[in-house]
């Protein structure tokens, strides 16, 4: 808001609020994207090697929206049910330390853009406080 004028602050701060507001929405479903196709991939990888029956793979990949709410069919034998509820799981931690990861690169990178903008801005400012220094110093002559 020290970018503007006194008159445009509320302005400034709407916008600013706007723009936070609309950014995070965009994040969410951004990372909604990340998180279901890092689980749909690991969980296809982990099925691949599994011997399950086609209805049993049916009913699971009509849920892969759930994530890790996926309810395993109740007619399997109940090893079956404990291997594909691991895999449902897993695949949902490997999901969320993807979205981890791509957040973690996300703050790195907007934390060095502000740093790369803020660091000219520093030497705008101080120069502009040299300036208003300069003109409000009693002339001695």
């Amino acid at each position: 808001m020290n970018a503007v004028g006194k008159s445009w602050a509320g302005i400034a701060s709407g916008i600013n609020n706007a723009v936070s507001r609309a950014a995070g929405l965009v994040a969410i479903a951004a990372l909604g994207l990340v998180m279901l196709q890092a689980f749909n991939s690991q969980l296809d990888l982990r099925l691949r090697n599994l011997e399950v029956a086609p209805e049993a793979r049916h009913a699971l990949d009509a849920q892969r929206t759930k994530l890790a709410g996926a309810v395993v069919p109740a007619d399997l034998d109940q090893a079956v049910k404990s291997v594909l509820r691991k895999a449902i799981d897993d695949s949902f931690v490997s999901g969320f330390r993807e979205v981890m990861l791509f957040s973690a690169a996300l703050a790195a990178l907007s934390g060095f853009v502000a740093w790369l903008f803020i660091r000219g801005s520093r030497t705008t400012e101080s120069q502009r406080e040299d300036e208003q220094r300069a003109v409000e110093a009693p002339k001695t002559s």
